[in-house]
């Protein structure tokens, strides 16, 4: 998993036109197969037949083949009597074991507990997928009021200080697709804020995701400075900001890491 390319973590889909037949229909079967899991896990909850139709632009017909065999794996689960699917239990168990072979969250361990000491804040770890931010492993503070970030959440672009770090390091196309939903206005400040980030190796966030709440990212890069992950303090207005000191201790740790992973961007930054 260290040092993936930007390829393997944005990746197409084999589009709707596709076949199931021909010489690569087995690696096409896959391709749709894994479209209509990534679109029931980023649903948010069950979804009919007629939406993942709409959606992977497919037919009802094909889909609910796929879904057949998918239901009959444990992978996806159906409503009684009904057309609504969501994922199945067998993908949970899946998720488990690859959490357990991921190799940044055993690389960022020890960081992550040692930021957690410097700053007293809760830390979390995400990585980039499919154009958001997975939060894969958190080290919560131990005040006796605490900031707590649940490990599967997908936080959202641009709105979130995670999320521009996605934004700003993904390929042209994802920029394009999130950029293309804003105002002309909107765009170009978001695309001169992902340069800025780029350049500083950090994100603030204040009360975008929920009031009161702060976010001090940075990017975690690999071998030819690709997003592996985001490194991120959260806490309270009153407990985390964008100061020299917050910042030095978040890219000590963020530059620890990303050593690890083939990038020497955060010595580059000093020069």
């Amino acid at each position: 998993m260290v040092g993936q390319p930007a390829g393997t973590l944005y990746y197409g889909m084999a589009s709707g036109s596709s076949q199931d037949d021909g010489n690569h229909g087995s690696i096409k079967s896959v391709a749709v197969a894994a479209q209509i899991l990534e679109a029931l896990a980023g649903s948010g909850g069950p979804m009919r037949l007629v939406e993942l139709s709409r959606q992977l632009d497919m037919p009802r017909a094909r889909i609910h083949r796929y879904l057949k065999t998918l239901r009959e794996l444990g992978y996806v689960s159906q409503e009684r009597n009904g057309e609504r699917y969501w994922l199945g239990t067998r993908l949970f168990h899946l998720g488990q074991a690859a959490m357990d072979q991921f190799e940044i969250t055993r690389i960022a361990d020890r960081p992550m507990h040692e930021l957690r000491e410097t700053l007293g804040q809760t830390v979390v770890l995400s990585t980039p997928v499919n154009g958001e931010a997975l939060v894969v492993a958190v080290v919560e503070s131990e005040t006796v009021v605490k900031i707590s970030v649940r490990t599967g959440v997908r936080l959202a672009i641009p709105n979130s200080a995670q999320g521009r770090i996605v934004l700003a390091y993904a390929p042209p196309a994802v920029r394009d697709r999130v950029l293309g939903k804003l105002s002309a206005r909107s765009q170009a400040e978001t695309e001169a804020r992902l340069e800025i980030v780029r350049e500083r190796l950090y994100e603030f966030s204040s009360g975008e995701m929920l009031g009161g709440i702060n976010v001090l990212a940075g990017p975690l890069l690999g071998d030819g400075d690709e997003l592996v992950g985001i490194l991120a303090i959260v806490g309270t207005t009153q407990d985390v900001s964008e100061t020299p000191h917050a910042i030095a201790a978040l890219q000590t740790q963020a530059a620890r890491i990303s050593t690890r992973l083939g990038s020497d961007a955060y010595d580059r930054l000093k020069e």
